[in-house]
């Protein structure tokens, strides 16, 4: 056989490709084998497949808007991310991932004002805030705004247009016995895919004593600004995160949305596992027709009355934290059922609030096919994992 100088080039390049690809194959496999010893934990944790074993960094957790305590004029946005990070663990930011707020202030659920933060480096990182601006392009797809600031992770920056900022490790403020969720409903918990157990062969939460927090011993990534209201919007505001990566399919440079969050429990409690991913790539403008689905079906599949249905979309469709800024205080769902500030407290049981409308007959008053043992997880806030001040959510185990 003849060998000449291309051949072995070409040679050469099968096999680079071959090890690339069986290298590929081999982290992914290490990646699966190591969450699959840990059992799902959290609010959104682990939210696909996909984010929970190959771009954690780009798994959101909770999204909290809430009145500033020490500026009546302020408002804070606190986003969570990159779940499940163990005591004295230092993960680094992923550099590769754009990670924005989102602000509709017309009611048309379409993003008016962002704010958009990118980790710099791998190695003694940094983190710059571009916005808050008008976004140049809207929805899944997102192109970066101007720079604002550069800052240092794990420290309190603020910017010269009063912008407070931190971005780093916190406690995991989210309260939940989500072990004992995964018994009521299996199907959320992505390890169990594709073949959960049936759900509601357990119909109630742990009794007070005996529930458990199940994220109590981690932390998490956390993004916190405060910032004067009055960049955001004068009045009822919406507001929702998201996570983007550049893709091939995006010639331009731009970023490729691939999650979104917003309330709390919407996605985990009323939609299978395995339409998760198809959530994350819409818009809220898409939820009255796919959310509203799933939670009318939900509640038709444990025997409870339309009317549960109508209550939650009514509050919870679109999938945007609602709050009035024109409000100086306010409490979970309050912009739509108590015209105060609304948003989201991180001592917020967001849990209880849901599942007492779900299972049991808060708001709506509706008694029949109650179940009185799934009401509330009795779990609430500890106190320890909060602060009086800026940044607000604890600081790491």
């Amino acid at each position: 056989m003849k060998i000449n100088a291309q051949s072995i080039a070409t040679f050469a390049n099968k096999m680079r490709s071959l090890v690339r690809k069986l290298a590929a194959f081999v982290a992914t496999l290490i990646l699966a084998l190591m969450f699959a010893t840990l059992p799902a934990k959290a609010s959104d944790h682990q939210d696909t497949t996909f984010l929970a074993t190959r771009l954690t960094a780009a798994d959101l957790t909770d999204l909290y808007v809430f009145e500033s305590p020490t500026n009546p004029n302020n408002v804070v946005l606190a986003m969570n991310f990159d779940p499940l990070i163990v005591s004295g663990e230092n993960r680094p930011f992923d550099p590769d991932v754009l990670y924005q707020f989102k602000i509709d202030n017309t009611g048309d659920s379409v993003e008016d004002v962002v704010l958009q933060f990118k980790v710099n480096g791998s190695s003694h990182q940094t983190v710059t805030l571009r916005g808050p601006y008008r976004p140049r392009i809207v929805g899944t797809e997102s192109a970066l705004v101007p720079a604002t600031w550069t800052g240092r992770l794990n420290e309190v920056f603020t910017t010269n247009n009063g912008i407070k900022v931190f971005v780093g490790c916190r406690k995991d403020p989210f309260f939940f016995d989500l072990e004992q969720f995964f018994k009521i409903i299996p199907d959320r918990n992505y390890i169990v895919q594709p073949n959960p157990n049936p759900p509601f062969t357990v119909l109630t939460f742990r009794p007070p004593g005996q529930a458990q927090d199940t994220l109590a011993p981690f932390n998490i990534h956390s993004i916190v600004v405060e910032l004067p209201k009055s960049y955001l919007g004068k009045g009822k505001i919406g507001a929702w995160m998201t996570t983007s990566v550049r893709t091939p399919r995006l010639r331009n440079g731009n970023f490729a949305q691939i999650e979104r969050l917003a309330v709390p429990a919407l996605n985990e409690l009323f939609m299978d596992f395995r339409a998760h991913n198809n959530s994350n790539l819409q818009t809220p403008t898409r939820d009255a027709n796919n959310q509203s689905q799933f939670i009318r079906g939900f509640v038709n599949a444990i025997g409870r009355p339309q009317g549960i249905a109508d209550a939650v979309i009514s509050v919870a469709i679109p999938d945007v934290v609602q709050a009035d800024l024109s409000k100086s205080n306010g409490s979970y769902f309050g912009t739509q059922l108590g015209n105060n500030f609304g948003g989201r407290r991180p001592k917020d049981d967001v849990i209880d609030v849901t599942t007492s409308v779900v299972f049991g007959n808060a708001v709506t008053g509706i008694t029949a096919g109650q179940i009185p043992g799934l009401t509330s997880d009795n779990v609430g806030p500890n106190d320890a994992n909060f602060l009086p001040n800026f940044p607000y959510l604890g600081n790491p185990l």
